[in-house]
Parts: C-alpha cells; sequence; structure tokens
C-alpha cells in the first residue's frame, strides 16, 4: 500500500525524490531493525523483543487509516 501511495502523494516533479526517500528509509530500516531487536532482546530478554516487535507492527494500523481517506480521497 505503502509504495502505491508515493505517486498519489507526491507531485510529479517530486517523485525521483519521494521514491529515492521511500527506498533509502525501507531499505535502511530492514537492514538496522535486526541488530536493535537482537540488542534488545540480548539485553531484555526475548519477550520484550517480540512486544517491542508486535508494537511497531501495530503502529501500522493507525498509520494506514489516517493514510486511507487521502487516498480514497485522489480517486473519487
Amino acid at each position: 500500500m505503502l509504495y502505491g501511495s508515493v505517486p498519489e502523494l507526491v507531485m510529479p516533479e517530486r517523485r525521483a525524490r519521494a521514491f529515492g526517500i521511500f527506498y533509502t528509509g525501507t531499505i535502511g530500516s530492514g537492514a538496522v531493525a535486526p541488530a536493535l531487536y537482537g540488542f534488545v532482546g540480548d539485553a531484555y530478554g526475548v519477550p520484550v523483543a517480540l512486544v517491542i516487535v508486535a508494537a511497531v507492527v501495530l503502529l501500522t494500523l493507525p498509520l494506514s487509516l489516517v493514510l486511507r481517506p487521502v487516498l480514497f480521497a485522489r480517486h473519487t
């Protein structure tokens, strides 16, 4: 959903930069997250690390709800 929303939310002349920022953030967080969760797991235990992973994943739900009206308005 987020990848497809980039062209919907950014003016055409800024799309290349927006995709660059999107991909940099996605790849960077995908590279850093396992190490961060590993440090948390080592310091506080695996159950705490999994609760944090679950909280981060659940955080995407309200963010997608905020994004939904913007995308829906552009298609009507």
